[in-house]
């Protein structure tokens, strides 16, 4: 696993390494070749990750549904949210302008609408959604949980939040990882900020549910409108 981890982490870290400091900048530096990486990221370090996220969106997506993908970047997990279901209209949104044109050129659906803005201050009332989706982007910022607090904000009573992230995992894995980031840049880049079990935006509840990946690196979490995030999550 460590063979598998290591060199690419260390290769896309490295080209992130060009915009130190602002991940914004960054992503749309590394926007055209962003998905080669997501490639690999899905199909081998967060495979199992991935799969459990694909199988909560096509529980979660009936017909007729209204989704947030939340920090869509290049649109593929857009298009699997398209496709997993049969939802009325999917808002692709991103702090990146260089992604979202990516993403643009790729899906031409009239059910997805493009937008640019943050995850912490999302331009929506209440209520508005049935799913927001999320993947890899909570622990790319200096607040995770004013991002899910966002979501949980901006869902209907009877929606759901889907997201995944990053966290430091024990043992050999977590070793690894930290070796890797220190080496290249501990600000650059998405996994810059692994969080750890005390700063998982979660709240645990019979409404809401935890699944951990890849020895702990990767973490599938739901949460519903009842699920109160400013608290730390204590395992």
């Amino acid at each position: 696993m460590h063979a598998q981890i290591r060199p690419h982490l260390r290769d896309y870290l490295a080209m992130l390494q060009l915009h130190r400091g602002e991940s914004r900048k960054a992503y749309d530096g590394v926007a055209t070749a962003y998905d080669g990486f997501a490639w690999v990221w899905d199909q081998h370090i967060a495979a199992g990750a991935m799969a459990h996220y694909n199988q909560l969106l096509a529980q979660h997506i009936q017909p007729g549904v209204v989704v947030l993908d939340a920090g869509a970047g290049t649109g593929e997990r857009t298009q699997a949210i398209v496709g997993s279901g049969q939802p009325q209209r999917v808002v692709a949104l991103d702090a990146s302008a260089g992604m979202l044109r990516v993403a643009r050129f790729k899906i031409s659906d009239p059910r997805v609408q493009f937008l640019h803005g943050d995850v912490r201050h999302l331009p929506f009332a209440d209520n508005t959604f049935d799913v927001v989706a999320c993947t890899w982007v909570v622990e790319i910022l200096d607040d995770p949980r004013a991002a899910v607090q966002e979501f949980v904000r901006v869902i209907k009573p009877d929606g759901i939040v889907i997201y995944a992230f990053c966290s430091l995992p024990d043992g050999p894995i977590g070793t690894v990882l930290q070796h890797v980031m220190e080496h290249v840049g501990a600000d650059s880049g998405p996994l810059s900020h692994l969080l750890r079990e005390t700063e998982r935006p979660f709240h645990q509840c019979a409404q809401s549910s935890l699944v951990q990946f890849t020895g702990g690196l990767t973490t599938v979490a739901t949460v519903a409108k009842c699920c109160p995030i400013a608290a730390p999550f204590l395992p």
